[in-house]
């Protein structure tokens, strides 16, 4: 999946909230910063914690809790941009609640923008 990388750098939006850890100078942002994250249920049927972004781009990405899918990410930046849950779970094969959950974060995302 090296493609992934060099999507995420295109379609990344013009104006992105950078982690804590970019700019610790900035009182605007907290220093306890956790990285974007959903419960999702997938397709072996196991409730876990998922990072929506790269997890390259998070200062803590390590924790061991948290699980890392392309295909979460490549579903949370389709949403970004405006993909409706239902053109997500058919494209990227997600199950539909879960493409739901990630429209419904990328919408918050991105009205905080």
């Amino acid at each position: 999946m090296r493609l992934l990388p060099h999507l995420t750098k295109l379609t990344a939006p013009t104006r992105r909230c950078l982690h804590a850890a970019a700019r610790p100078h900035d009182p605007s942002y907290r220093a306890g910063h956790d990285c974007p994250r959903l419960q999702l249920t997938l397709r072996d049927g196991t409730e876990r914690d998922y990072l929506l972004d790269d997890p390259g781009g998070c200062p803590r990405p390590e924790a061991p809790y948290v699980a890392y899918d392309p295909y979460v990410h490549l579903a949370y930046i389709l949403a970004r941009q405006g993909r409706d849950a239902d053109w997500l779970a058919r494209f990227v094969d997600l199950p539909l609640p879960a493409a739901q959950r990630i429209a419904e974060a990328a919408a918050l995302t991105t009205a905080d923008v």
